[in-house]
């Protein structure tokens, strides 16, 4: 059985009080791991996570515990990456974990908590992105795995440290891959112009993907820059 838990913590709470006071709210919509072995062996866990309040909110913190069939807990992260993580009401991002597994050790069952933050001093602008994928690409001597994100600067400035995050789905929307691309400080986008930002999924999730009948359909990204506010 998975374990996938959202906390919040947004505002503090005022037990004298009828009615609830506004704030974020993260829900946890989707959720999958994986447990991938080649060179490594790593477990991850990946989310996407939507803020159903009706204030802006930040992804602040996770904890992933992974566990072996007695319930034991065999390793824990502190560590997690949230890409686009200042949430206005009704936005939606993307969260991975993982951690190592050691040789010998079988993870069986996990727990992801994730915490949010009240924000007000900073949030994350949002830029028109189209997306591709293609499977078996021939690449010459191997086959290639592509995800694309197409980002278009739709503002009067140009755009730096831009951001994106892309998510590999399957038909159900259920997510099987995250990776993501930035263009830092030193490379900018011009107004009305585009950006191509290619990732390639790598050799051993395709396998992992075949060998459990895991099928990769579309991809969904989020571009985007963190702006004080």
């Amino acid at each position: 059985m998975k374990k996938l838990v959202a906390l919040v913590l947004a505002l503090a709470l005022c037990f004298t009080c009828v009615s609830a006071l506004a704030a974020g709210k993260l829900s946890v919509t989707q959720e999958n791991t994986h447990f991938i072995t080649s060179y490594s062996n790593y477990y991850y866990a990946y989310a996407k996570v939507e803020n159903v309040g009706d204030k802006a909110i930040k992804v602040n913190a996770g904890v992933l515990e992974v566990y072996n069939a007695d319930g034991d807990a065999i390793t824990s992260s502190d560590y997690i990456s949230a890409y686009a993580r200042y949430l206005e009401p009704g936005e939606y991002t993307y969260v991975r974990a993982y951690e190592d597994i050691e040789d010998g050790q079988t993870p069986d069952d996990y727990s992801l908590t994730i915490t949010g933050k009240a924000e007000k001093d900073y949030a994350n602008q949002r830029f028109a992105t189209e997306t591709n994928l293609e499977l078996n690409v021939d690449a010459g001597w191997t086959t290639r795995n592509y995800m694309y994100a197409t980002v278009t600067n739709t503002t009067d400035d140009v755009l730096y440290d831009l951001s994106v995050v892309l998510a590999l789905l399957d038909a159900e929307g259920n997510i099987l891959y995250i990776d993501s691309d930035d263009l830092y400080t030193e490379r900018g986008l011009t107004p009305g112009s585009s950006m191509v930002f290619r990732k390639d999924i790598p050799s051993n999730y395709i396998e992992y993907f075949e060998a459990n009948d895991l099928v990769p359909a579309t991809v969904d990204a989020i571009a985007y820059i963190e702006v004080e506010q």
